[in-house]
C-alpha cells in the first residue's frame, strides 16, 4: 500500500512566480523522494519604493511516503 503526504511550502524569487515555484520544487527534491505534483495555493508580491522586489508562492507539495521496509522504491 502506498501513502502520500501533502506539505505546504512557501518560496520566493526576485525574478518571477515561476522561478519561485521552481526553486521550491528543486529544493524539495534534495530531501524528498516521490514528488507527484504541486498545487499553487497563493501568490503575492513584495513591493518596496513602488518596485517589485520579490515574488512569493505558497505551494501544496504532494509526495509519496516511503513504503514498508520489505518493499523497495
Amino acid at each position: 500500500m502506498w501513502v502520500s503526504k501533502v506539505s505546504e511550502i512557501i518560496g520566493s524569487s526576485s525574478v518571477s512566480f515561476d522561478a519561485a515555484a521552481r526553486g521550491v520544487v528543486e529544493r524539495a527534491n534534495e530531501t524528498l523522494r516521490g514528488i507527484r505534483g504541486i498545487e499553487v495555493t497563493e501568490k503575492s508580491i513584495k513591493i518596496d519604493c513602488d518596485q517589485i522586489v520579490e515574488y512569493r508562492v505558497r505551494l501544496r507539495l504532494i509526495f509519496d511516503v516511503a513504503p514498508p521496509l520489505d518493499q523497495h522504491w
